[in-house]
């Protein structure tokens, strides 16, 4: 049987990729540092995934699995040296803790003379594998670095953070939206490209990276900070609301507008891509709060991060960001409600001034001031009259 060494054993790692390698026919091994969840997983050799849906859920039990305590680095080194594949999905913050165990493994492999190692990045980083191959270049010779393929994915699917109450009955259950598909860079993998269910290679692979950052990513972004202005609690409830609901799409169309110009792909299939986003975000049995998608705004607000940086891909090609900009002016809300926003807001997106800036900044005054989203959704609507004055 083939091994498939998934490094996290968290939601994506157990609410996705897990399920993926597990169903496509691979032993799992996780290498994770949780002992409690590497124990469980080791007594139980599986974990329940429930998959859920507005008005009900499926049961699946992923099989074929144990797991590595990432302490052990002779035996995290070991497992990475004999995979047959090999996944990333700890989160961004936690990228440069999992590449000693990495270094270690690749070195092992390639003193072997074993095959080349691709590693899957499940992380939500723009420019994920160029900023591991800086992690590396230090620490491979450039042999061992050339060894390595670093294949970007987008992870589409969401998985939230489980309720303490159902951990306390079983700390390995996950639950998940059904979404299946995990695309990867076809044109990044060393040797042959793997054969997986539901894995899916595209070429070019950066239309799926702005695709993800720039419409789920950001939507959700602002779905989430605007719910939490009006009190919500979980995004199925945010996006429920009719002028949030407005809001959100009307900045997904924005993106869709700019990547479709940019990649010349059609615009009703983006289009179509957005929709179901929106639905997505309504799941009520997710159970994902606007708290948990809103959190580390400074990274959410970065300038090739989803807020601004898909702020800055629409108006590259000609367009105006106005409703992406009510979801800045709204992270900002939360990030920095009080003192000199400006300097707050042009430090953490390192832009310094123009369209974007100057109607983010109007939007976090307004809600600085309590206005309603009606009133936000007015002054929109009256700055892109202005710049569309006349549409024949």
């Amino acid at each position: 049987m083939k091994t498939a060494v998934i490094i996290g054993a968290g939601n994506i790692g157990r609410g996705f990729i897990g399920q993926i390698m597990s169903e496509a026919g691979y032993d799992v091994c996780f290498i994770d540092v949780s002992e409690p969840v590497v124990n469980a997983l080791n007594e139980r050799r599986e974990y329940p995934l429930e998959i859920v849906y507005t008005g009900g859920s499926d049961k699946k039990i992923i099989k074929n699995v144990r797991a590595v305590n990432g302490n052990d680095h002779a035996a995290a080194a070991r497992e990475i040296a004999d995979c047959d594949i090999c996944v990333t999905c700890v989160g961004a913050k936690a990228i440069k803790f999992i590449i000693p165990n990495f270094v270690a493994g690749v070195k092992l492999r390639y003193s072997e003379g074993k095959s080349p190692i691709n590693l899957l990045i499940c992380e939500n980083l723009m420019d994920a594998d160029k900023y591991i191959h800086s992690l590396l270049e230090s620490e491979l010779t450039p042999e061992e670095l050339d060894f390595v393929g670093l294949v970007e994915t987008s992870v589409g699917r969401m998985v939230p953070v489980p309720d303490k109450a159902l951990l306390e009955i079983d700390p390995l259950l996950v639950r998940a939206e059904a979404y299946p598909v995990l695309p990867c860079d076809r044109d990044a993998f060393k040797g042959e490209v793997p054969e997986i269910k539901n894995v899916i290679p595209v070429s070019p692979f950066r239309f799926i990276i702005e695709r993800k950052l720039y419409i789920h990513n950001m939507g959700h972004a602002v779905c989430a900070y605007l719910g939490m202005y009006k009190g919500y609690t979980y995004i199925c409830e945010a996006i429920a609301d009719p002028e949030i609901r407005v809001i959100v799409r009307e900045a997904l169309t924005a993106s869709a507008v700019a990547l479709s110009k940019k990649y010349s792909k059609p615009m009703d299939e983006i289009l179509l891509h957005t929709e179901d986003l929106i639905r997505r975000f309504g799941n009520t049995s997710l159970g994902d709060t606007c708290e948990r998608v809103g959190a580390d705004v400074p990274r959410k607000l970065a300038k090739s991060d989803r807020l601004t940086g898909g702020s800055l891909s629409v108006i590259d090609m000609g367009g105006h960001p106005v409703y992406i900009a009510i979801g800045a002016g709204a992270a900002l809300y939360k990030h920095a409600p009080e003192g000199d926003a400006r300097a707050a807001f042009c430090e953490l997106t390192g832009v310094e001034g123009g369209e974007y800036v100057d109607n983010a900044l109007c939007f976090y005054e307004m809600l600085k001031s309590g206005a309603s989203l009606s009133d936000i959704i007015a002054e929109a609507d009256r700055k892109l009259t202005a710049l569309y004055p006349t549409v024949v």
